[in-house]
């Protein structure tokens, strides 16, 4: 599960609540003096619904009590039949315990909704993880496989004939010694399903993708060398080409986020003033589109989702 926040939403949430609270204050304050009742911090919080605390941390507040209260010391005393009597500051310190008791309520069923959603998160963290190393172990196994078998159909070819094709440029045919120059080179091992993808393209189209696989690799942004040049091989990829180049930014990032977000990568973005783009990752901290998106990048997130 993610967890998404809004938090110019939740600012201005907290701007018009205190400005509700403010004008409780004055309702109440206007209240008292109407029906020439003592102004003091108890009589105001309870006028206005709020609480002691709240009005004493409040500068504004605090101090417009203090000057209603000094100047009502100093007029004539409030008769005795409009003073509380018992009975009522009982009834209002009643109120109020009920009051914290509730809030303290609220308090821990929010305290235990946010350590079922941390712990949620936490979760899921660890089954990205673990499915990582499955996938790796997955590779590996399936290389080992890949590598007995092509030296199976090596010994086979072998011994029906030693006599080597001629590849000719720009047609289909047998794997030229360029290409396994090149494969070499890039540490790639020529599986059986990548061989049948090369004979069945162009030696031009290959040797275009291996291009543009060296210059993905000098950013470190392949993970699966093999892979990727499998695919570019049949999207025909260019260098200097970034792999799905989009004309609008804002429709690259949609599919970068929608991919991230699959795979459990991100939880949350949120877009600045100033244009940049931030994402929260699943542990719960917030970075840079433009860093992390080199870590997590969109060619490595589109080989990802067709696996």
């Amino acid at each position: 599960m993610t967890v998404e926040r809004n938090i110019e939403g939740l600012r201005g949430n907290a701007q018009r609540k205190r400005q509700e609270a403010f004008e409780k204050v004055e309702q109440g304050i206007q209240k008292l003096i109407k029906e020439q009742q003592v102004i003091n911090f108890n009589t105001v919080a309870i006028a206005s619904g709020l609480s002691k605390a709240w009005l004493y941390k409040e500068p504004e507040i605090k101090a417009r009590i203090e000057h209603l209260r000094e100047n009502n010391s100093k007029t004539k005393g409030i008769p005795p039949k409009q003073r509380s009597s018992d009975a009522s500051k009982d009834a209002i310190i009643k109120t109020l315990k009920e009051r914290i008791k509730r809030v303290e309520a609220e308090n821990r069923g929010l305290r235990d909704q946010h350590e079922a959603i941390y712990g949620r998160i936490l979760q899921a963290s660890e089954i990205e993880q673990r499915l990582e190393r499955l996938e790796a172990e997955n590779t590996r196994l399936k290389k080992e496989l890949e590598e007995c078998l092509s030296q199976s159909t090596k010994l086979s070819v072998f011994e029906k004939s030693n006599v080597t094709a001629i590849p000719i440029n720009g047609s289909k045919g047998e794997i030229s010694g360029t290409i396994r120059d090149e494969l070499t080179a890039l540490g790639i091992k020529l599986t059986n399903p990548l061989a049948s993808k090369i004979r069945d393209s162009t030696e031009e189209i290959v040797l275009t993708a291996i291009e543009a696989l060296k210059e993905q690799l000098q950013h470190g942004a392949v993970k699966r060398p093999g892979g990727w040049l499998s695919s570019a091989i049949d999207d025909a990829w260019q260098p200097n080409q970034p792999l799905g180049e989009q004309s609008n930014p804002a429709d690259l990032f949609s599919e970068w986020y929608g991919l991230a977000r699959e795979f459990g990568i991100v939880i949350g973005s949120r877009k600045e003033d100033d244009g940049s783009i931030w994402v929260q990752e699943n542990t719960g901290h917030w970075f840079l589109f433009e860093q992390f998106s080199s870590k997590w990048t969109l060619e490595y997130l589109r080989l990802k989702s067709v696996r």
